[in-house]
């Protein structure tokens, strides 16, 4: 009876034995498996979107917008020369969406320079391949309602002007403090980050504006004015030398001035006091006291 206890204690013992080396070779197969699995099955791919940390990620505010291979609408040829009032913006994960708000833009088609207002959106996907970036548009919604029809056609829709106004193809970037320059095969684009400081830069007596879609009361201190930005709003306090107006859609209140020139489109600007000379070449604009 003895020997049979002792005899089956030893083999249970054997056993216990065999299964802790088993199980002790088991996990360190595992962790090296583990270890060399994890560089094995990670994906890779040349074109990766940006990461949150890089410059173009953000919102951003279009300042002009030029051209270059435009899009064709009904077989129009489309290309955007200028226009203001439109936000981009490029998320961390590789998408982009712009948006016009009752934005002005100047198109050429046909021949022949239209004024139009952009109410809609263009979304898409960019990614990042060593130093240029690709962008693609996927959809979009809304209209661009032509001031001057062409071909007998007041509107068209947003996803085909679309390519005449958001990047498309290779683009290169170019980052600067709250500001970014997108040059892309359809369009160029500079922006200014959202909330960005007023770029207002006095220098010998000149005060430069290139933003869009802002309200602000300026003081002149009898300084000339440039506005080259789109869809703000201004207040000029105290005496300007002159005013010159570049952009469109902008609302603008003087309070005096020695001179005024409006040069874009579809611009109001009211003086309050003086008999300052005025001149208007651009289209759709009004100077008027008031």
């Amino acid at each position: 009876m003895g020997s049979r206890i002792t005899v089956a204690a030893a083999l249970l013992g054997m056993t216990c034995l065999l299964s802790a080396c088993t199980g002790e070779t088991n996990a360190r197969s595992g962790a090296e498996t583990a270890g060399t699995g994890t560089a094995s099955t990670q994906p890779s791919s040349e074109a990766q979107a940006p990461a949150a940390s890089d410059c173009p990620v953000g919102d951003w505010q279009v300042t002009t917008i030029t051209g270059k291979s435009g899009a064709q609408v009904n077989g129009v040829p489309v290309v955007a020369t200028s226009g203001g009032g439109f936000t981009l913006a490029l998320g961390s994960s590789g998408t982009w969406t712009l948006t016009g708000n009752n934005a002005p833009v100047t198109l050429t088609a046909a021949g022949r320079s239209v004024t139009a207002v952009v109410d809609g959106t263009a979304e898409g996907q960019y990614t990042k391949s060593g130093d240029t970036y690709l962008f693609r548009q996927q959809r979009a919604t809304g209209k661009v309602t032509l001031k001057q029809p062409v071909a007998g056609v007041s509107s068209w829709p947003m996803q085909d002007v679309g390519p005449a106004l958001a990047p498309s193809g290779t683009a290169t970037l170019t980052c600067g403090p709250g500001t970014l320059r997108i040059a892309s095969e359809s369009v160029v684009l500079d922006l200014n980050a959202s909330g960005a400081p007023t770029q207002s830069t006095p220098t010998t007596g000149t005060v430069t504006l290139t933003e869009s879609g802002q309200s602000k009361t300026i003081p002149c201190d009898g300084r000339t004015v440039a506005i080259n930005g789109s869809a703000n709003k201004y207040t000029f306090t105290g005496e300007c030398a002159a005013v010159n107006v570049n952009g469109a859609r902008n609302e603008i209140r003087i309070a005096t001035a020695t001179e005024i020139s409006v040069n874009g489109s579809f611009n109001k600007v009211t003086w309050s006091a003086g008999e300052p000379k005025t001149s208007n070449t651009g289209q759709g604009n009004t100077i008027s006291q008031g």
